[in-house]
């Protein structure tokens, strides 16, 4: 079975403030999240905005980390992305996109190639009925197509708007748990944390397919 799962990119730096989980480099986002796993999210999401170059934590509390979240100057990009996964093929979004890019992804349902980074270099081919997407291109020439024999995973078309449909709830059941945990660690912030990350990922608005 083939599955689009939304992830991010963990923040190397140790959080003080909360809680969270020891993750691979992608970890998931479910859709029934438990609060440790709110907390990681959370703290992948903001620990830019309090870390200097140094890893040093440059709030005091948690009610600072979060402010300075909600005052970031440094735009919403938020490394991770959608995996692809099905039987022992998983293939994780590449360097330098975000999960903050996720809706780019219906953009393949008229056709365009979209990028999903590099290092490695993830590539979606257009195969009429069928979107492959190859693991990793870094290693051909100019112009060249990976062989049969490379990991690749063949997404028929008329299952992506399902596909995306999918990590849209992951995504919003991650909202609905996002409150409570909020409430608890920082009542007075837990309404604008909530619109914050909403608005960062892109949660809310319908797909529109």
């Amino acid at each position: 079975m083939i599955t689009l799962t939304p992830v991010l990119e963990r923040w190397f730096a140790d959080c003080p403030f909360w809680p969270v989980d020891r993750t691979d480099l992608f970890f998931a986002i479910p859709r029934l999240p438990a609060p440790r796993r709110v907390g990681t999210v959370v703290w992948t999401l903001i620990g830019r905005s309090v870390t200097a170059d140094d890893l040093s934590i440059t709030a005091t509390d948690t009610q600072e980390a979060i402010e300075e979240y909600l005052t970031y100057e440094e735009g919403d990009f938020a490394p991770g992305g959608l995996r692809v996964s099905t039987g022992d093929v998983v293939i994780d979004p590449g360097c330098c996109v975000g999960l903050d890019e996720w809706r780019d992804w219906l953009h393949v349902l008229g056709g365009e190639v979209i990028d999903l980074g590099h290092d490695p270099d993830v590539l979606v081919e257009h195969r009429g009925p069928v979107l492959r997407i190859w693991k990793d291109k870094r290693q051909l020439l100019p112009g060249e197509l990976p062989g049969p024999g490379e990991p690749h995973i063949d997404v028929p078309r008329a299952d992506l708007p399902r596909l995306l449909d999918a990590v849209h709830r992951d995504l919003a059941g991650f909202l609905i748990a996002l409150r409570p945990w909020a409430q608890d660690i920082a009542a007075e912030l837990a309404d604008p944390l909530v619109a914050a990350v909403d608005r960062q990922l892109r949660i809310s608005a319908p797909l529109g397919i």
